[in-house]
């Protein structure tokens, strides 16, 4: 079956994936930094990290960040089956940004970082959708299918979030024909909901 095939057929099953989720068992930890606006359920506690105004690397995503403090958090949860190989990631990008910088973030400025996050990678059925509420918050989101290096076909999804004071980035990549884990990531792409502050 060739990637675009298998793609596809991925793609068509997912409604049933879906579906099926729904009767599973619910996520066991919700991630909502301290000063967070959105939360998102995750299979486990993921492995966090603040991020430093003063910090040696380049803050992501924001422009012209504050020079002192802590400016929010990067998270990240990676399983690995032993047996197969199969893996599922989530990394999380939480940033404080301020209602100057959130204004600004248009339908075309947050798909254009969305296909910074998929650039330079063979994609095939790529989807994207936006939509926003009132004053600055809007959601956008990319998905797709990939091969890696072992022909594996790989589910990748990023959302991007803005708040009324802060954004949440939740990129999400795992083995696409291991159901658990499709199953995993449709509980966890259906739990974001805005929480206010």
């Amino acid at each position: 079956m060739t990637f675009g095939k298998r793609a596809l057929l991925l793609a068509g099953f997912a409604a049933f994936f879906m579906s099926a989720a729904a009767g599973q068992a619910q996520a066991k930890y919700t991630y909502i930094h301290n000063e967070g606006e959105y939360s998102v359920e995750l299979p486990d506690a993921p492995n966090g990290e603040t991020i430093w105004a003063d910090q040696k690397k380049e803050i992501p995503y924001i422009e012209n960040p504050p020079k002192f403090g802590s400016l929010g958090e990067y998270a990240t949860l990676h399983r690995v089956d032993a047996d197969t190989g199969d893996f599922f990631k989530v990394d999380i990008t939480f940033l404080k940004s301020g209602p100057e910088f959130l204004a600004g973030t248009t339908k075309e400025k947050l798909m254009e970082y969305l296909e910074k996050e998929f650039k330079g990678r063979r994609m095939e059925n790529l989807k994207s959708t936006y939509s926003a509420g009132s004053k600055t918050l809007k959601w956008a989101s990319m998905t797709g299918f990939t091969v890696d290096e072992k022909n594996n076909l790989l589910y990748r999804a990023v959302h991007f979030l803005t708040g009324l004071e802060t954004i949440l980035i939740i990129k999400s990549e795992y083995t696409a024909e291991n159901k658990n884990y499709s199953e995993m990531y449709q509980r966890m792409a259906q739990s974001i909901k805005f929480t206010g502050k």
